[in-house]
């Protein structure tokens, strides 16, 4: 049985914090490049580049390995990103901040293409994560596994509106994708 861990409105109201703060930072630029991470971080791209004050450039990358309730190894997939960002301001928006080995890998691959400021954004860090991110709009602890608002258990969930966990949240020995 499913449990809601974050409302719809409560969501809403973290994009929207996150949005002023980027609106703030973002200021007086020109255009931003957005690197949109991974599929479940679809639903939270749109909403918080909707609400940007500037104009974007949006890039789609990466992919996952998936074993178990936690992400076990991240793949970019640098073919989509452009060749030379000519030191335009990067934003990154990311699903869920595990290992930060995906996140160090792109923030490398940015810089050494050519990329400004970078900027990272995530829907979620994990507890004791090293990933680094600018602005956050959850924590979230390492065993518990989540689905809705574009995060999915085996192509399920994504459509929810609201973050849902399950009665006994740790998904040991059960495959899934987030």
């Amino acid at each position: 049985m499913m449990k809601i861990l974050y409302s719809a409105e409560a969501i809403a109201a973290r994009v929207n914090d996150i949005a002023d703060a980027l609106n703030k930072s973002l200021a007086g630029q020109k255009t931003i490049h957005t690197v949109i991470t991974m599929n479940g971080a679809a639903i939270f791209a749109a909403d918080l580049v909707r609400r940007l004050n500037v104009p974007q450039v949006l890039h789609y990358t990466g992919g996952s390995y998936f074993q178990g309730a936690i992400k076990q190894e991240i793949a970019t997939n640098p073919e989509t990103l452009p060749t030379n960002f000519n030191q335009s301001p990067v934003l990154v928006i990311e699903d869920i901040l595990d290992s930060g080995n995906g996140i160090r890998q792109l923030r490398h691959i940015l810089a050494e293409r050519g990329a400004g400021p970078i900027t990272v954004v995530s829907l979620f860090k994990r507890i004791g994560s090293p990933a680094v991110a600018e602005h956050t709009a959850f924590s979230l602890p390492k065993e518990l596994f989540v689905v809705g608002y574009g995060l999915d258990m085996d192509g399920r969930y994504r459509e929810l509106p609201s973050i849902y966990t399950f009665e006994s949240s740790v998904m040991s020995g059960q495959s899934g994708n987030c």
